[in-house]
């Protein structure tokens, strides 16, 4: 007899600690869908805000850091798509270089400038907004845009027919994305 009342109360407290865990568990799987659909609503609320909402959205849902990021991390991790693309710009141009020697005088241009945008303002951008001083980034990412726009120019100036237009275009638009978002910090 005692046996049995061991046994109905080892059940029973079997039967509790299920209970209980599955408590536990259906509350912890039900909350972590609402914070990320909370940080979604901060990144879709921050790309609406931008010249470029489906840009915006592709780059920042790509990036695992966005998942938890305030809107300092969102233009963070702008600034870093940003220096991607100049980067690649940069491999471009040389890779072009060498089979177009007629472009030559308008790629050494484009390099200098992307090279600047590698080396100077995605460097103070970033200083920037970690310092807490948004305007300085902003800056450097207006300066950035204008750098691309003037990498297209250099090939028309010349009457030459650009090689680079999707890459500076894209530069412009993500780093005019990222100025926007750093926008909303001042």
């Amino acid at each position: 007899m005692y046996e049995r009342n061991q046994i109905s109360s080892l059940i029973k407290h079997f039967f509790t600690m299920k209970v209980h865990l599955l408590l536990f568990l259906s509350l912890h799987l039900l909350q972590t869908p609402f914070i990320a659909m909370g940080d979604r609503r901060l990144i879709e609320t921050t790309c609406k805000a931008t010249p470029s909402y489906n840009l915006c959205m592709s780059t920042l849902l790509t990036n695992p850091k966005s998942s938890n990021g305030d809107i300092s991390d969102l233009g963070l991790i702008m600034v870093g798509a940003t220096k991607a693309k100049a980067t690649r710009a940069i491999q471009q141009i040389k890779s072009i270089y060498k089979s177009r020697p007629e472009l030559r005088h308008a790629l050494n241009e484009c390099a200098q400038m992307y090279v600047a945008v590698v080396r100077a303002d995605v460097p103070s951008a970033i200083q920037a907004l970690d310092g807490g001083q948004p305007k300085f980034a902003e800056d450097g990412m207006a300066d950035t845009a204008v750098e691309a726009q003037a990498c297209e120019r250099s090939f028309s100036d010349r009457g030459q027919k650009s090689p680079l237009t999707k890459m500076n275009k894209d530069i412009e638009n993500v780093a005019n994305v990222a100025r926007a978002i750093i926008r909303m910090l001042l």
